[in-house]
């Protein structure tokens, strides 16, 4: 599935990725506009309010993604979907 198709879960998931990427290219403070280089616990938190979609769109087009790219896609006997 390509991006816009995410469920919200696996987007908000993907931020967190993106948030990752980001402190190791040395981008975090430029692109989410912070004075410090690597996310808080409050950024990391917020993460779906601070990182806008479209730069996820912008990031992650043109991938593919399957369920088992998502941690909050995990099937197992304890523990439920909750994508």
């Amino acid at each position: 599935m390509k991006v816009r198709q995410l469920s919200r879960e696996q987007l908000m998931e993907l931020k967190l990725n993106y948030l990752a990427e980001l402190v190791s290219e040395g981008k975090f403070a430029q692109v989410i506009g912070r004075d410090y280089d690597e996310p808080s616990y409050a950024d990391m938190a917020e993460a779906d309010e601070i990182i806008p979609d479209r730069l996820v769109f912008r990031r992650y087009r043109g991938y593919n993604f399957t369920q088992d790219d998502f941690f909050c896609s995990a099937a197992s006997t304890d523990i439920q979907r909750v994508c």
